[in-house]
């Protein structure tokens, strides 16, 4: 099962680009704070069927209908553990247990010879978070995703809360 109360630091790669998200999952709400390179940061929240999306600190938000479209509320497609349990099982070429950045995790290695790929995952076997993953084509690693140890439960300070000062979420409620 997946914790239901946390914060982390998630940690993405793609060809060589290197972004930052803080996340606080509570009560069903997730809020994201993905710091790009560039220095935009993109928030969102997650809620009630509904997403919310803004870049730094402008009043300007965008909403819709989380079954309408992807919600990748980390950042540059990290993949969720429901993402892992979806997996073709056909697709699959290697699974065990491993030890990923201090946890013990279940790795699964899925091939998709189409784009010839080879995708990594490790989740933890304490938690059901998603703790790495990694795309490799041609032999090179080209994404990267590792998340710190989560921080259990969200900090009370945590806020999922619209630039505009509307509280969409209490910690805790």
């Amino acid at each position: 099962s997946r914790l239901e109360s946390y914060s982390r630091v998630v940690t993405t790669t793609l060809e060589g680009i290197t972004s930052t998200a803080q996340v606080w999952v509570d009560g069903g709400w997730t809020r994201a704070d993905l710091a790009l390179p560039t220095g935009l940061t993109i928030h969102t929240n997650v809620g009630e069927g509904t997403v919310w999306r803004w870049n730094n600190n402008d009043r300007s938000i965008l909403t819709w209908n989380a079954a309408e479209g992807a919600v990748d509320v980390e950042g540059q497609r990290i993949p969720t553990y429901e993402d892992v349990l979806a997996l073709d099982p056909a697709s699959i070429t290697n699974a065990g247990y491993e030890n990923k950045n201090g946890s013990a995790c279940v790795y699964v290695e899925v091939a998709v010879p189409e784009l010839d790929q080879v995708e990594r995952y490790w989740v933890s076997a304490d938690n059901g978070l998603l703790v790495a993953s990694e795309t490799e084509t041609g032999g090179t690693v080209v994404y990267s995703m590792t998340a710190e140890v989560p921080e259990v439960p969200v900090p009370a300070s945590a806020s999922f809360t619209l630039p505009d000062g509307t509280v969409l979420h209490q910690v805790g409620e």
